[in-house]
């Protein structure tokens, strides 16, 4: 993804501003080290399959395909538990050591103030927690290692 950073004046302050491809809305924007999805007019609307509802308690949670590589030779693909979005990690739900469900929740992602739950895509054990709740992640970032 193509970021481009801009100074941006707003009445008296200035804001460092890291905008996203400018191909579909939304587009990330992260201002000041926060990140959003902003609708931008005239672009395509690139609509998810299924919309989440408001609130984190309603909302069903995403199965989180790994990213497309690991350091270490021994991980297999789905042993990375990864970030769906950029944002800020609001709650780990696991330690190194708990078996996992597939499904389970593990964690908790925050952007926009959009809470969204983070689920285990198979069983395992939790190998390594990544994070620390208040870590300011990307899309794809890992989160949990499992064995």
């Amino acid at each position: 993804m193509a970021v481009t950073t801009l100074r941006i004046k707003v009445g008296d302050n200035w804001y460092n501003v890291e905008v996203g491809e400018l191909t579909h809305s939304p587009v990330q924007v992260t201002v000041e080290g926060e990140t959003f999805l902003v609708e931008v007019e005239g672009l395509p609307d690139q609509s998810p399959v299924r919309r989440p509802r408001r609130g984190r308690t309603q909302t069903p949670g995403i199965v989180v395909p790994p990213p497309p590589t690991r350091g270490s030779p021994s991980s297999g693909p789905d042993n990375i538990i990864s970030s769906p979005m950029s944002g800020r990690v609001i709650s780990i739900l696991v330690r190194p050591g708990d078996k996992v469900s597939a499904g389970q929740e593990v964690c908790v992602v925050e952007a926009m103030k959009m809470e969204q739950s983070i689920r285990a895509a198979r069983d395992g054990v939790v190998k390594e927690v990544l994070v620390q709740p208040m870590d300011a992640v990307r899309t794809n970032d890992p989160l949990i290692e499992l064995e």
